[in-house]
């Protein structure tokens, strides 16, 4: 979460239209995730079932709708807006994840996943000590948005709930759909400047690696530690505006931050302290 948090600067280097930006990262992680399968034996440790292809095809569906949905959001309102609705995500994640498990989250853990929304609308600016940073444009921004979010969510479950395939393979099937649905509408990129290595950097990092490592982490992490995590996104994001611009943050946006680290540290060492409570005991002979 913390290195999609600087995905802004990247795409700022790259200095392309969304689309372009997205169907290539994915074609650059294809051939990274491609070469580091190979490297670790991924696809022979995979069990390629019915089951976990149609999840993990399903999933990198809602991953790349959401791509688009996120871009048209960025498209149609202001990025703080955007941000705000499309971070309605972990709520979207702790609700579905509780009906599939049939066991609602504590009120404590609901309690700071609101905490780390506050603090996300403090660090974005969103509330303001002066008022709200509303527009007077459609709902399609917001609306967008919100539905990027929901498939976001979708997407983590999917991969949360499948078995057999190795993280990486996973990714790179992902990625492969991604390149096959979004390479037609793209633009070629220009290989005599440097712009391209932005996006390639885009498509090693915070695709192919960064995507690998969530897959694996959802996993082993509960539905509210991922939606806890997932506030640490803006708030680097406001981190890496501030080294762009050199314009240091405004009060508001300071206190949001730190009330995202207390949310998600809140959360994530519950989940730490109950599983070393559930490690069984081990006896060591002297």
């Amino acid at each position: 979460m913390a290195g999609w948090g600087t995905i802004g600067l990247f795409a700022h280097g790259a200095d392309a239209d969304p689309v372009t930006i997205a169907a290539w990262r994915c074609v650059f992680a294809v051939v990274t995730l491609a070469v580091m399968s190979v490297a670790v034996g991924a696809f022979q440790s995979s069990r390629f079932t019915r089951r976990a292809v149609m999840l993990t095809l399903s999933g990198g569906a809602a991953l790349v709708a959401n791509w688009v949905l996120l871009f048209a959001a960025f498209d149609r309102t202001t990025i703080t807006i955007a941000t705000v609705s499309y971070h309605m995500e972990p709520f979207f994640l702790v609700a579905i994840g509780a009906l599939i498990a049939r066991r609602a989250p504590s009120a404590r853990s609901v309690a700071w996943l609101v905490a780390g929304f506050v603090g996300l609308l403090l660090a974005t600016r969103f509330v303001r000590f002066d008022g709200l940073a509303l527009d007077s444009g459609s709902l399609i921004g917001p609306l967008a948005g919100l539905g990027a979010g929901l498939l976001y969510a979708i997407a983590t479950l999917l991969a949360k709930y499948t078995d057999g395939i190795h993280p990486q393979v996973m990714t790179l099937m992902q990625c492969g759909l991604g390149a096959l649905v979004l390479l037609p509408f793209a633009g070629m990129l220009e290989w005599s400047d440097s712009r391209w290595g932005w996006i390639a950097a885009m498509g090693v990092i915070h695709t192919g690696v960064l995507y690998w490592i969530l897959y694996a982490a959802a996993r082993r992490l509960s539905t509210v530690t991922l939606a806890a995590l997932s506030f640490v996104n803006p708030a680097v994001a406001v981190l890496t505006d501030v080294l762009l611009t050199g314009d240091l943050p405004a009060p508001e946006q300071f206190i949001g931050i730190a009330v995202i680290v207390a949310a998600t540290l809140a959360i994530t060492l519950k989940q730490e302290d109950h599983e070393c409570r559930s490690r069984p005991e081990v006896e060591v002979a002297a």
